[in-house]
């Protein structure tokens, strides 16, 4: 049982040693840590447009005046609270936090790639990327469906 055990583990060990293997799962690294910091961007974005979403809500409970900008904005903030408190609490509420990332990456990219889009506006940013877009999505899994082992 232990060399079938060696044999595998030296199967698998020579198999992501390989040079284009390795290149492929550098690639998805440094993919997945490309998407970890825009979601990390994403949230602190959306927590400065909680913040003066608050500010806003607290002008209106004293009565003042509001513009009808802030009107907009406390709309549209209100929105995406809502929004992500739907996706991103549920899908986060899964106990190991690297599962739940990598999930809500998944999902996120799939929906991309039938242009909807299923975080809150801060996720994304005003430039798109050429991974963040749907046609940037169908040019990789064109690219991955040409690669083979």
């Amino acid at each position: 049982m232990k060399s079938l055990r060696k044999k595998i583990i030296a199967y698998f060990l020579g198999l992501f040693t390989l040079p284009r293997v390795k290149e492929i799962i550098g690639n998805y690294a440094r993919m997945f840590l490309g998407e970890a910091g825009r979601y990390s961007t994403g949230i602190k974005a959306e927590a400065v447009e909680t913040k003066e979403t608050f500010t806003i809500l607290s002008k209106y409970i004293k009565k003042e005046k509001l513009s009808r900008e802030e009107k907009k904005k406390f709309k549209r903030q209100v929105i995406d609270i809502l929004r992500s408190s739907g996706v991103i609490v549920p899908v986060m509420l899964i106990p190991l936090p690297f599962i739940g990332t990598l999930l809500l990456i998944i999902m996120d990219h799939l929906l991309l790639s039938m242009h909807i889009q299923l975080l809150p506006d801060a996720f994304y940013p005003k430039e798109k990327k050429d991974l963040l877009t749907p046609e940037g999505i169908e040019k990789d899994l064109l690219k991955e469906k040409n690669f083979i082992i």
